[in-house]
């Protein structure tokens, strides 16, 4: 079965959180699609030296997503059920559960200062998770979809993921960097109210504030973004979202609900 561009992109930015390599996502995906075979035939296909393929594998093995068994004198490998990558997660879940009482022991009191973090690339779905845990269950945003969308890869489904934690949005686009359609309908059931900015505002940036938090979002290309915790910067840019709300013209292009999904 074939899948498409953008399925093959996400499953590629999944693995690559899960700490795959661009060897051991071929070295995998390729075992899953061929099921049980030899290092040989694999290193053929793959069209990699054989040397590379074993240290490949010996890599998916340790982190328990390959197989391996004899015949005679020959070792066989073959991927592990997808399922797998679920066992592992709630491993993972167990461990830190385990140390987040001895983590809070070394934590210091919390910040009453202003705190600034910096993010790279990657790591922007930090902010994002953050923001879905605020406390008055809202975030405000003024944001370039395109570029928001390129910056957070296919995998994260942010309106989804928003919608499960009963999170509000009040949304300000650029026109001109939309991405998708929308209607009245589609604005209620993803629990969102949506204006375009002016048609002069052509901005790639993208800035969301929460609470006493204000996170800036820049291109995919310059991979910088960062979070900063006050209350006076928070104050400052809420009084802008409504001088620029006030001014911002109705968000509906599209005539009728029909099947569109967003998934920013």
């Amino acid at each position: 079965m074939s899948l498409s561009p953008n399925e093959n992109k996400e499953i590629s930015e999944v693995l690559r959180d899960f700490g795959f390599n661009e060897k051991d996502e071929q070295v995998y995906l390729c075992l899953l699609s061929k099921g049980q075979t030899t290092l040989s035939p694999l290193a053929y296909e793959l069209g990699l030296p054989v040397s590379t393929v074993q240290s490949t594998i010996k890599r998916l093995v340790d982190k328990g997503v390959v197989d391996v068994s004899k015949h005679k004198t020959r070792s066989l490998y073959e991927a592990s059920p997808p399922n797998v990558f679920k066992h592992i997660l709630k491993e993972q879940a167990k461990g830190i559960a385990g140390i987040i009482p001895l983590l809070d022991k070394l934590s210091s009191d919390p910040l009453t200062t202003p705190r600034l973090r910096v993010f790279q690339r990657e790591r922007i779905t930090e902010i994002l998770n953050a923001s879905l845990e605020c406390k008055h269950k809202v975030v405000y945003e003024v944001i370039s979809a395109k570029d928001f969308q390129d910056v957070i890869g296919e995998k994260y489904h942010y309106t989804r993921r928003r919608v499960q934690a009963g999170v509000e949005l009040k949304s300000l686009r650029v026109r001109s960097r939309e991405i998708k359609k929308y209607n009245t309908r589609i604005h209620t059931r993803e629990r969102r109210e949506a204006r375009f900015l002016p048609p002069e505002l052509d901005f790639r940036s993208s800035f969301l504030f929460w609470d006493n938090t204000v996170a800036f979002l820049s291109t995919k290309s310059e991979g910088l973004h960062w979070m900063v915790e006050s209350e006076s910067v928070r104050e400052m840019y809420e009084q802008l979202f409504k001088l620029l709300w006030s001014v911002s013209g109705k968000m509906e292009t599209l005539a009728s609900e029909g099947s569109t999904k967003v998934q920013l």
